[in-house]
């Protein structure tokens, strides 16, 4: 049972959606409603806003009434995104 769920892991792995720079590229990665698409190191990821303005990651790294794990923050367009998946 370990070995396929390994197995279902790299495969997931290895067709996950990738991007180079632009969100435009995510094809068919799809977020539900409360999220945006965002192409964040090389991969096509839904993110969530904060409600927090930034100029740098370090403005989001900062925050500390958030739910969001110091290595999901971004930031992104001037507002700190947490991602789903990273």
């Amino acid at each position: 049972m370990k070995c396929i769920f390994i197995l279902l892991c790299i495969l997931g792995y290895a067709w996950s959606e990738t991007c180079s720079s632009a969100s435009s590229e995510c094809r068919h990665t799809t977020c539900d409603s409360t999220s945006e698409l965002h192409c964040i190191d090389g991969f096509c990821t839904c993110t969530t806003a904060h409600s927090v303005r930034c100029t740098s990651l370090q403005d989001c790294l900062n925050v500390a009434d958030w739910d969001c794990t110091q290595n999901r923050r971004h930031c992104i367009d001037n507002v700190c995104r947490c991602a789903r998946i990273h």
